[in-house]
């Protein structure tokens, strides 16, 4: 179970920021079950993509990003 206001701080950052990644969500929000929160949020609708990255001292990180819909 997460703490009340959770998905609510962790989709305001997703809207203005570029992804989050567990180390930032620690760091930032201090969210630690980062992976929990983004699947309660898809299962609100929300859509989220996950992308590996690569740190530049090697180590292999997954990004959260908000998928934005362009309409027009």
């Amino acid at each position: 179970m997460t703490k009340p206001g959770q998905k609510a701080l962790l989709l305001n950052w997703l809207e203005t920021h570029d992804g989050i990644s567990t180390l930032e969500a620690m760091e930032n929000l201090r969210i630690l079950r980062l992976s929990q929160l983004i699947i309660e949020l898809q299962r609100l609708g929300i859509s989220i993509d996950h992308v590996p990255e690569t740190t530049p001292n090697g180590h292999h990180i997954v990004r959260y990003r908000l998928l934005k819909v362009a309409y027009g």
